[in-house]
């Protein structure tokens, strides 16, 4: 089964995201890309097996896996096994492109290009099909498959920073301490022990991929935490303080103030009012 559906490019033009193409390759063909494509791309595996290269790496494509690359970046894929039928290569492929998009993409944390394979691609696969029918619309599927790209790319934003595999699956057993510890004294250094690298590369995926150092998104984390704490319980703004990890309450309250402008007693008030 081949679909594939490039729509008129108009009004949509002037949208954050916008559709350039769309479709299924079944089976799949052998790709050579030498200076990359125009638009941005999403491509994940529905059945079979193949291989992508990108930037000298050979990367095994199965159901499960999916990719990104950006605009201009060269690559090329195939099928694993070529001329044999039983292995045909099923993809479900997405391109895009907009005005901004390479700045929005750079802040979520995307680089040149990601990958990740053993991810449990259902949300992709909903997002995808809803595409297919939005691009069908003539009257406001352009507006619609802007919203839908802007979705697919948070999805696909999810599972690079914690799926089973790759550079996105390397800081997932450091996102999971934070999210069930953050109320320990944790450092980098047992963040990068977790995860099995050097600190130095440790924090340099962990930015790629979320966008944040990683003691930012710990602070994230206690103070959505103290937030919840303040609007729901009458405990001390000194009990919160210790209970998100916060030894000094002086210091809970610079770094309350940093995120929500306002102190932590301000934030009550404000909320009981």
């Amino acid at each position: 089964m081949m679909i594939s559906c490039y729509p008129v490019l108009a009004a949509q033009t002037k949208l954050p995201f916008y559709l350039s193409g769309v479709g299924i390759s079944d089976p799949e063909y052998h790709v050579v890309r030498e200076n990359g494509l125009v638009s941005c791309q999403i491509l994940f595996t529905r059945r079979g097996k193949g291989i992508l290269r990108v930037d000298g790496k050979e990367l095994v494509q199965t159901p499960g896996s999916i990719f990104f690359l950006s605009a201009g970046v060269p690559h090329e894929y195939f099928p694993a096994a070529q001329n044999a039928p039983e292995c045909d290569w099923e993809t479900a492929w997405t391109v895009f492109r907009g005005a901004h998009l390479n700045e929005i993409l750079a802040e979520l944390g995307f680089g040149r290009w990601c990958e990740i394979s053993g991810a449990d691609l259902s949300g992709c696969e909903s997002i995808f099909n809803r595409i297919l029918s939005a691009v069908k619309d003539p009257v406001s599927g352009g507006e619609r498959c802007s919203l839908l790209i802007y979705e697919y790319i948070l999805e696909a934003r999810a599972l690079m920073m914690t799926g089973k595999s790759g550079s996105g699956g390397l800081i997932s057993p450091a996102l999971k301490r934070m999210e069930e510890q953050y109320m320990r004294d944790i450092t980098l250094e047992e963040l990068a022990g977790l995860c099995g690298v050097s600190l130095q590369h440790f924090c340099r995926v962990f930015r790629a991929q979320t966008g944040m150092r990683p003691m930012e998104y710990l602070a994230r984390r206690r103070i959505s935490e103290a937030k919840r704490l303040l609007n729901s319980t009458d405990r001390s703004v000194t009990e919160i303080s210790a209970l998100t990890g916060y030894s000094s309450p002086t210091y809970f309250g610079t770094v309350f103030r940093r995120y929500e402008g306002t102190t932590p007693s301000e934030y009550r008030r404000s909320r009981v009012l």
